[in-house]
């Protein structure tokens, strides 16, 4: 039988495509930028980080089939309410972990005893009482898909090995992380070990959604903040059925040592390029301060080339209020150059059709 080794000195042979440079590379430039923004713009960064906090929290558990409304959401986020349901327990677990990981991630080690804390911190507002605590029976990890139909994608290692491993796959992380001479980027060690940790699938409930955590920890411990400004579960949202696939075909001889890292790196890079893209689009916008509001309206609708409801606005252009961006669409409608479409909470605005 295969004994399941990490190596992070070689990673199975893996070897970097021209690709994955050009991302790296990419990723590099672009979050040098970020410490301009950090003095400039402290209070339009404060507001980003908010937002994505919400949407972090509420993509990583609609992942996994958990839900609330909007307004229940908003309101557990500001911790004005308490949770209703076992949902909601979850979702306020989840904001709990990701407030503590964006503030005080210098001091959480990647280590067993932090991963049980974590996750005993995730299921805390739950009745459960497995929260912090490795499964105790083996498992499989299971693709469900949009249609209804669910698949075994997996069968991960035995409840009986599953925390050795777990404390070795942190050691190796560790280490190569530390050693001089290790060849791969701490952005590639940072994906290899999110992959990883979710094949090892180390407990009952929550290992995508840790695994998500624990991609935002590693990647501020190697100096990358995209996902505090940027929703990196989001994305993932968005494009699930990729982050399926990759999942699946980067599992394929786990066990013996013989899997291919690629597609889930590949992939990961791209997520994590596409946020840094978007945030220095989103701060370029706003370093437009001269403009006033209902240009940067024009130019925020015109550049996501769909229609966008008043929060997604305002979550592009936060420097203005709210209130203030409601009465620039009232007199943009008026003047026939954007479109209202829908009702209600299903509001949305677009540019006026064959106008601009």
């Amino acid at each position: 039988m295969a004994i399941k080794k990490f190596d992070y000195q070689k990673l199975n042979n893996f070897k970097y495509t021209n690709t994955l440079i050009n991302k790296l590379t990419q990723i590099y430039n672009l979050s040098g930028k970020t410490d301009s923004y950090e003095t400039n713009y402290r209070d339009t960064l404060n507001r980003l980080v908010e937002v994505a906090k919400v949407q972090s929290t509420s993509a990583s558990n609609r992942i996994e089939g958990i839900y609330t409304t909007n307004e229940r959401l908003n309101k557990i986020m500001e911790k004005k309410t308490d949770p209703r349901n076992r949902s909601e327990q979850e979702i306020s677990g989840y904001r709990n972990v990701l407030e503590l990981i964006h503030e005080q991630y210098d001091y959480i080690p990647i280590n067993s005893n932090s991963i049980l804390d974590l996750h005993k911190r995730l299921f805390a507002y739950t009745d459960s009482t497995w929260g912090g605590q490795f499964k105790d029976s083996d498992n499989q990890i299971i693709t469900e898909y949009s249609d209804g139909r669910r698949e075994a994608r997996f069968n991960p290692p035995s409840a009986l090995l599953t925390p050795q491993l777990v404390q070795e796959l942190c050691d190796t992380y560790n280490q190569a992380l530390q050693a001089n001479t290790n060849r791969f980027s701490p952005l590639i060690l940072s994906g290899a070990f999110v992959f990883d940790f979710v094949s090892i699938h180390p407990f009952r409930d929550g290992n995508g959604r840790m695994s998500r955590l624990l991609m935002l920890l590693t990647m501020y411990k190697a100096g990358f903040d995209v996902g505090k400004y940027v929703s990196i579960e989001k994305s993932i949202e968005d494009t699930k059925s990729e982050y399926y696939r990759v999942l699946k075909e980067s599992s394929v001889g786990w066990m013996d040592n013989t899997n291919d890292y690629l597609p889930f790196l590949d992939y990961f890079l791209s997520v994590v390029l596409e946020d840094y893209r978007e945030f220095n689009e989103r701060m370029s916008i706003i370093n437009q301060s001269d403009l006033p509001v209902d240009k940067l309206v024009l130019k925020t609708l015109r550049k996501a080339l769909q229609p966008l409801s008043i929060k997604e606005i305002n979550n592009r252009i936060p420097q203005y209020s709210e209130i203030t961006i409601r009465r620039a669409l009232k007199k943009m409608r008026e003047d026939g150059k954007i479109e209202k479409f829908g009702n209600a909470r299903a509001t949305k605005y677009g540019l006026k059709i064959n106008k601009y």
